[in-house]
């Protein structure tokens, strides 16, 4: 543990310095993680508010470094200012650090026991530490809490997804979509079980939806541009008769097209998607097999 400045000794305590030089490698260490940072955080005003609303919005430009910055500023004016304790604690989960994410949810829970959003951070964590029973029972403890938290019914459904429960995690999407149509990442996590199903057209679908919204998290319009690569790839698969190469090669191209197309634009992003390499080699193999299958006239 790194001794920060700046923070209460209390803070001090459990919430270490993160590196993010691009030598120290901070990426998520698998795809699924990102989906449980995706959720934004509420404030108010004051002068603990104001660095935390700094640090919200440096997080959701996917600037973890500033967004560090401004929550340790905020937890220094307030050593128990729940929504800079959280959001410290998801820009260390961005970054993959799991001990460090640990410790902010611990002083966020310490602060305040009934906090939802305290409780929904350290189900991340055990999640992300490969514990999804105690992931659960946390958060079915915010939940009686409240009831109606989306970022816990988010994280439920995350939750469902990764153990395989599609329908579940169908159903708790669907119903975060259509209470709260403009939240990207509720759009994300329906594509997402949607392309595990095997329904692309209406993963894809959702995805055009999420990526027409205003305002929504840098590292969730990447992830949205990666997931309709995936789909668009996996809508193609089996596609192409040889038979009718005429009929099935030009439109699987132009779904390939726009494939590639999705990847570029996630790259130019900047937010660094563990996935992505794997995502563009699908797409590549792809073309080399409508090649193979129906080869251009000579």
């Amino acid at each position: 543990m790194v001794e920060s400045r700046g923070v209460s000794d209390g803070a001090r305590r459990y919430i270490p310095k993160m590196d993010l030089s691009p030598a120290s490698g901070v990426a998520p260490k698998f795809s699924l993680m990102v989906l449980w940072v995706c959720v934004g955080l509420g404030w108010t005003g004051c002068s603990a508010d104001h660095h935390s609303a700094k640090g919200k919005a440096a997080q959701e430009a996917h600037d973890l470094a500033a967004a560090e910055r401004h929550y340790r500023d905020a937890i220094g004016r307030d050593p128990s200012h729940i929504e800079a304790l959280a959001g410290l604690g998801w820009v260390y989960l961005l970054a993959g650090q799991t001990d460090a994410a640990a410790g902010a949810f611990l002083q966020c829970v310490a602060a305040d026991a009934r906090s939802p959003e305290c409780l929904r951070g350290s189900a991340a964590v055990a999640s992300v530490k490969g514990q999804p029973a105690e992931a659960r029972r946390l958060l079915n403890e915010a939940l009686t809490l409240d009831s109606h938290h989306s970022g816990v019914l988010s994280s439920l459904a995350l939750l469902d997804l990764a153990g395989g429960d599609l329908e579940a995690a169908t159903r708790r999407y669907q119903q975060l979509v259509e209470r709260e149509p403009e939240r990207a990442e509720f759009r994300l996590g329906l594509a997402e079980a949607k392309l595990r199903a095997k329904a692309y057209d209406e993963a894809l679908t959702q995805i055009e939806a999420g990526l027409g919204t205003d305002n929504s998290p840098k590292r969730t319009r990447a992830m949205l541009l990666q997931t309709q690569a995936r789909a668009l790839v996996s809508a193609t698969a089996n596609r192409v008769n040889p038979d009718d190469c005429a009929g099935t090669a030009g439109v699987v191209s132009v779904w390939l097209d726009a494939a590639e197309n999705a990847v570029t634009q996630a790259e130019a992003s900047g937010v660094a998607l563990p996935d992505l390499r794997v995502v563009k080699r699908r797409v590549r193999k792809q073309r080399v097999r409508v090649t193979e299958l129906c080869p251009a006239p000579r």
